[in-house]
């Protein structure tokens, strides 16, 4: 049952981050939800049995979702410190002057 609901989790991150057309904060938290989708998944196939591997396998997979999460975060910070907005519609714009080098 956790794996049925987190395959579907899963697939409604996927579509979710297809349709997202506005800010990088959303996809930061669809990222996380396909994380935490990916997450149930894994232990729900390989088990937390009493095995050492299981809990391994999970204590590594959380650090690099936190990782990922802080990265992310890192980045938004980054691009709203550069631009003042955070909207997806000119992060793919190649800017290579800016405003102040043109003025010289």
């Amino acid at each position: 049952m956790i794996t049925y609901i987190s395959m579907f989790m899963f697939m409604l991150s996927i579509i979710l981050i297809f349709s997202q057309k506005f800010h990088f904060l959303s996809v930061l938290l669809i990222l996380e939800i396909m994380t935490l989708s990916l997450f149930t998944m894994s232990i729900s196939f390989f088990g937390m049995g009493s095995g050492v591997t299981g809990s391994g396998f999970a204590l590594v997979f959380l650090v690099f979702g936190v990782y990922e999460a802080a990265n992310g975060l890192g980045l938004l910070v980054s691009r709203t410190r550069s631009s003042g907005m955070d909207q997806l519609t000119g992060l793919f714009v190649l800017m290579f002057y800016s405003s102040r080098l043109l003025k010289w």
